[in-house]
C-alpha cells in the first residue's frame, strides 16, 4: 500500500516537473517573439525616420533666366524624383524671400531651411566671408575654380557650419564688369565721381572708393529703376546678370573690368540637414557638385554670346580695360582687412591658391 503511494508521489512530481518545464519553455518562447516583434518595430520606426519627407524653402538673388537661377530649379526637380519625394525644394529666386542678408538671417534663426547667397554678403554673419570681395584675387578664372573646390573653399564652408549652415555646392557667379552711362571705362580715374551700385557689402564699398568712385549701396531689385531715373550712373555685374535684367535698356556701355569674381554657396540650416537621411542627403550633394560643373561649362561657352546679345541689342561693348592699373590701385584693401578681419591663416590659404 504505501509502495503504491510513493510510486503515485513520483509519478505526480514528475508530471509537475513536466509541467513547469513546459510552462517555462512557453514563457521562453513568448519572450522571444516579443522581443523579435520589438526590434521588427523599432526596424520599422527607424526606416520610417531615415525616410522622412522634408519641404525646404530655398530663396536666392537671382535673376530668373540666368544658368545659376536655371540650374537650381533643375537641381530642386531631379532631388525631388531621386528621393521619391522625400525632398521637396521649393525654389524663389529674384530675392522674393528678401535680400540676401534678410535671407541669411531667416536661415540662421530657422524661418527659412535653405538659400543661394553670395559669398561675399555672408560678411553679415561672419566678416571673413567678405574675402571674396577682394579685388582682382585671382591670376586667372582656373585658378579661383581650384580654390574654391579646394582648402580655400573648405574654409569658407566651415565658417557658415560654425553659423548653422551646411554647405551643399558653390555656383559660380563668374567676374563682374562696370556699366555706365557716361562713357567707356579704361583707367580707374574714369570712375572718379561716378555713382556705381555695390551689394550690401563692405569691402565692395571700400574697393571701389580706392578709385574715386561714388559706391552706392542697394538691393539689386532695385537697380534697373535707380539706372532708369539716373540716381544712379553705373551697376556692376556678371555678364549673365546684365543680359537678364535687360540693363542695356538703361545703360549704354559696357567695360569689361572683371574687377571681382563671386560665387554663390547654396545652403542648407544644420537642423533641417540633420532630418534628412544619409541616402538624401547624399542625392543633394551629388546634385550639387553635377550644377556647380554644369554652371562652369555653360558660363564658359555663354561668354561671347552674351557679349554678342548685349551688342546686338545696343551696348557699346569696351574690353580696353586697363586691369593693372585697377588692381594697383585697389591692392591698399588687402593689407587693411587682413589686418581687421581676415587674419593670416585665412590669408595665407588664399595667397597659396591665387596665382599670382
Amino acid at each position: 500500500m504505501l509502495a503504491k503511494l510513493n510510486g503515485r508521489i513520483i509519478k505526480m512530481k514528475k508530471n509537475i516537473l513536466i509541467l513547469i518545464s513546459t510552462v517555462m519553455l512557453m514563457a521562453i518562447l513568448i519572450g522571444c517573439n516579443s522581443e523579435t516583434s520589438g526590434n521588427e518595430e523599432g526596424s520599422e520606426n527607424e526606416t520610417s525616420n531615415e525616410g522622412e519627407t522634408v519641404d525646404l524653402q530655398l530663396g536666392h538673388a537671382l535673376s530668373e533666366g540666368t544658368p545659376a537661377s536655371d540650374l537650381i530649379e533643375d537641381m530642386a526637380e531631379t532631388v525631388h524624383e531621386e528621393t521619391e519625394g522625400r525632398i521637396n525644394i521649393d525654389v524663389f529666386p529674384n530675392s522674393q524671400l528678401g535680400s540676401e542678408t534678410e535671407m541669411l538671417e531667416q536661415v540662421q534663426l530657422g524661418t527659412m531651411e535653405s538659400a543661394a547667397i553670395m559669398v561675399g554678403s555672408m560678411q553679415s554673419l561672419d566678416m571673413r566671408m567678405a574675402i571674396e570681395d577682394l579685388p582682382y584675387m585671382w591670376n586667372d578664372i582656373e585658378d579661383a575654380r581650384t580654390a574654391y573646390e579646394g582648402e580655400f573653399g573648405d574654409y569658407l564652408a566651415n565658417v557658415m557650419d560654425e553659423q548653422g549652415m551646411t554647405k551643399v555646392s558653390f555656383l559660380e557667379w563668374g567676374f563682374r564688369h562696370v556699366t555706365n552711362n557716361n562713357q567707356p571705362i579704361v583707367n580707374p580715374e574714369d570712375m572718379e565721381g561716378m555713382s556705381i551700385r555695390v551689394a550690401e557689402t563692405a569691402l565692395r564699398v571700400d574697393a571701389f572708393e580706392q578709385i574715386g568712385a561714388l559706391p552706392t549701396v542697394m538691393a539689386f531689385s532695385e537697380v534697373y529703376g535707380a539706372l532708369q531715373q539716373g540716381t544712379l550712373d553705373a551697376q556692376e555685374n556678371p555678364l549673365a546678370n546684365i543680359a537678364a535684367p535687360n540693363f542695356d535698356e538703361v545703360q549704354d556701355y559696357l567695360s569689361l573690368t572683371g574687377h571681382f569674381y563671386n560665387t554663390i554657396m547654396m545652403v542648407i540650416d544644420n537642423d533641417t540637414w540633420d532630418r534628412i537621411s544619409p541616402e538624401d542627403q547624399e542625392v543633394i550633394l551629388a546634385e550639387g557638385e553635377r550644377i556647380s560643373k554644369e554652371v562652369q561649362n555653360i558660363n564658359n561657352e555663354s561668354e561671347e554670346e552674351y557679349l554678342e546679345e548685349l551688342a546686338d541689342r545696343g551696348m557699346i561693348i569696351n574690353d580696353d580695360v586697363n586691369t593693372e592699373a585697377f588692381r594697383e590701385q585697389m591692392l591698399p584693401v588687402y593689407d587693411e582687412w587682413e589686418n581687421e578681419n581676415f587674419g593670416e591663416e585665412l590669408m595665407d590659404i588664399y595667397r597659396d591658391a591665387s596665382g599670382w
